[in-house]
């Protein structure tokens, strides 16, 4: 990751500057600074591989779009990012499914990164779900088998889609999915309280990886929010309410889960996604927070094996 800053106004800029992704464009000279500043920018790094950036239309949203290509890709990945993070975050996804002979996606959801939306807020968690509707309908991606690999809430946006759209993976995996945060009871009864006097909570930044470059990083990072909005704990709440504990009929399924994360409830959520995809592949992994696609090198390289030994 680089050192160059980007103000609120640059960003802005950026986003609203983006083309559709479908006009093929290569990413301007101040995009592919935007990339270089966090990494991901694989065209200047792996051999072979194109990039282009522009947006989706989902709904009320522009959502801003990653798409690597590479001659003779075997399969396409999409990739999704977890609650406040964005495209930039997830770089060693990006090239891990490079390195693999796959052409990627990765976007921003709706009021992250790049895309439009209230920053980080949501009304309807079936917003994340259509974003993915909306991306792989328009991603022009060769006609190849799909994976998906998903981070936290972007497990439960897949969830979601499960329950509502037909399946187009031939394999997924969770990492440290979201399905009830960590210290529920506290944080439904906090917005139950606040909900009719505040918009927004200050934002804790806590020590969700091991990895102290990135714990640094992101306190730094331009594109991260310092509220979490109550919209989003509101919406939250009511999908949790909907949501039935079935076999969705969809697989199969890696689940990758770190025993050290405090962010989730995450004894609660894997008993809840073995009842949604029943016959999927639970792993834990012993030190590992929340944030499994920064985690430290040798808990990355632990996981990694095992999602090739499953993909495989």
């Amino acid at each position: 990751m680089g050192e160059i800053p980007f103000s609120s106004a640059s960003l802005q800029i950026l986003r609203d500057g983006l083309p559709p992704l479908d006009a093929g464009a290569a990413p301007s000279p101040e995009m592919c600074e935007f990339c270089h500043y966090y990494g991901i920018d694989f065209e200047r790094q792996l051999p072979g591989v194109q990039h282009r950036i522009g947006t989706v239309k989902s709904g009320e949203f522009s959502l801003a779009v990653h798409c690597y290509t590479q001659p003779d890709a075997s399969t396409n990945l999409l990739l999704l990012h977890g609650y406040l993070d964005h495209s930039g975050l997830i770089g060693h996804l990006v090239e891990y499914g490079l390195q693999r002979g796959c052409n990627v996606i990765a976007f921003d959801l709706p009021g992250h990164g790049l895309s439009t939306g209230e920053q980080v807020a949501i009304d309807d968690f079936a917003d994340y779900s259509r974003a993915i509707v909306d991306v792989l309908a328009q991603s022009t991606l060769p006609e190849l088998p799909w994976w998906v690999i998903a981070q936290s809430m972007g497990c439960a946006a897949l969830i979601d889609y499960a329950g509502k759209y037909p399946w187009n993976f031939a394999g997924a995996v969770f990492l440290a999915p979201l399905i009830r945060p960590a210290s529920w009871g506290k944080v439904r009864l906090g917005y139950t309280l606040l909900y009719r006097f505040r918009d927004s909570i200050a934002r804790e930044f806590n020590e969700n990886s091991g990895d102290k470059q990135f714990l640094a990083f992101i306190r730094q990072d331009p594109l991260q929010a310092r509220y979490i909005p109550l919209r989003w704990i509101g919406a939250l709440c009511r999908w949790l309410s909907a949501l039935e504990y079935r076999d969705l009929g969809v697989g199969p399924l890696l689940v990758i889960q770190g025993d050290a994360d405090g962010t989730v409830d995450w004894r609660y959520n894997m008993k809840h996604i073995a009842e949604l995809f029943p016959g999927c592949q639970i792993e834990y992994l012993s030190g590992a927070g929340h944030h499994l696609a920064n985690e430290t090198t040798d808990l990355r390289r632990l996981y990694l094996g095992k999602i090739d030994a499953f993909l495989a």
